[in-house]
């Protein structure tokens, strides 16, 4: 999406800007020519809309090929970030040389694309310098015929003099100069409309709409009647559900994979709409300031997301204003105290993108450490202890256990134990009749 909206920008800052030169260079090179000489003012006339309209067929054959261009573009990437990710997979599986042709072929299908679209730029070129050389070229041999006096006529009468048939050939390139330019910069537009027809697409998606109403009081219940979690095209993404959480108790969604367990938490996130009901002490969600909803909430999900800087920055997500003493609380009760002490710097350690330089173990501590430092009224567990090995899950039980008291909670996930450690039990269907709890 970032790569197409700077294919955007180039049809505002560059085309766009040359149309409008192709609208003022030529016309005042006509307002200069036509009292000079009408014949050559006819040729201009009559070979610009050529020109124009060749490179308009053109353009529209670059539009079309710019489209498959970014459509072989996504599949590449995303292709790639797929055997990238399960590098370690492919490798168990001996799969190496096989993924390595899908590779070659889906690279291969994106050289296709991209070749198409330059020929398509070298022919809107080779268009314009054409129509140009043609008309230049019929401007010269109608002065050079006019000295030698086999042609009399365009020059109202007077004559023609060596100044107008000199002025005339040396103005004729800068008349076809702007559409030159325009032909280079249309390759521009051309892949401005490709690009611009995912960017509407992302766009014109629906949003939830979000109210203004605050929660009141200091702890808070969830409560859900009939709720059907939708995507944002209204698509149901779970069976009706109903469950009553008091404040302070832990509710445990159970369910097969794609019963809608994370569907619910992203709606009491206030991320995705629903049909029903779901209210936060008798205030329906959708009612409720975003801003101020997720103040009072706290996530922590099956996948940390740590950023690029140092582990303080990414613990100070949570608590900006928190300092060394508090970070360092954080992390003793997540126990990640005994990895950051070995790392260099500590808690100035840099972390790169996808929590790179740190184990899925350690990320996840340093997850939960960010979590603590906000003591939201409300704690979201989405299988904290996902991938995890039996140490680090133990540890992140343990400070999950003390975290958890005084608060409404709700948790996913697959593991018995901690389905039955949970005051209340919602097993969700993959498709059938309501639940409740």
């Amino acid at each position: 999406m970032l790569e197409q909206v700077e294919k955007v920008q180039e049809f505002y800052a560059k085309y766009l800007v040359q149309m409008r030169l192709v609208a003022m260079i030529p016309l005042t090179i006509l307002l200069v020519v036509l009292p000079l000489n009408w014949a050559s003012a006819l040729i201009f006339i009559v070979t610009a809309p050529l020109t124009i309209l060749f490179m308009a067929l053109v353009g529209m054959g670059a539009a079309d090929a710019n489209k498959r261009n970014f459509l072989a573009l996504a599949r590449l990437s995303g292709h790639f970030l797929d055997r990238l990710k399960g590098l370690s997979t492919i490798r168990l599986f001996d799969q190496l040389e096989r993924e390595a042709d899908k590779m070659d072929h889906a690279s291969e299908q994106f050289r296709q694309r991209t070749m198409e679209v330059l020929k398509m730029a070298f022919l809107s070129s080779a268009v314009l310098e054409f129509f140009a050389s043609i008309s230049i070229a019929v401007i010269a041999v109608y002065f050079g015929f006019s000295y030698l006096g086999e042609l009399n006529f365009g020059h109202y009468g007077y004559g023609i003099s060596l100044f107008s048939g000199l002025l005339v050939l040396i103005l004729a390139p800068d008349f076809f100069q702007p559409f030159r330019d325009l032909g280079t910069y249309y390759h521009a537009k051309a892949e401005a409309v490709g690009a611009a027809d995912d960017l509407r697409k992302l766009m014109e998606t629906p949003v939830p709409a979000q109210g203004q109403q605050t929660l009141n009081g200091a702890d808070v219940s969830l409560a859900a009647k009939d709720l059907v979690v939708t995507a944002l095209d209204g698509t149901p993404l779970c069976s009706p559900v109903s469950f009553t959480l008091p404040a302070g108790q832990t509710l445990a969604l159970a369910g097969p994979t794609g019963s809608g367990k994370t569907s619910i938490m992203n709606a009491i996130m206030g991320l995705l709409p629903y049909r029903g009901s779901l209210t936060a002490n008798g205030t329906e969600i959708r009612e409720l300031d975003r801003q101020h909803l997720h103040a009072n909430l706290t996530w922590l999900g099956q996948n940390p997301q740590l950023q690029y800087g140092s582990i303080a920055d990414n613990l100070r997500l949570a608590a900006p204003l928190a300092d060394r003493s508090q970070l360092q609380t954080a992390i003793q009760l997540a126990h990640a105290d005994e990895f950051v002490q070995r790392l260099p710097g500590g808690l100035d350690y840099p972390i790169s993108d996808r929590a790179g330089g740190l184990s899925v173990g350690q990320a996840q501590r340093l997850a939960l450490a960010r979590a603590l430092l906000k003591p939201a009224p409300v704690l979201l567990l989405d299988e904290p202890s996902a991938s995890l090995d039996q140490d680090s899950e133990r540890l992140i039980q343990q400070s999950l256990e003390q975290f958890r008291q005084g608060r409404t909670t709700v948790l996913i996930s697959h593991r018995q134990q901690q389905l039955h450690s949970a005051d209340l039990w919602l097993q969700l269907p993959s498709a059938g009749a309501n639940h409740h709890a």
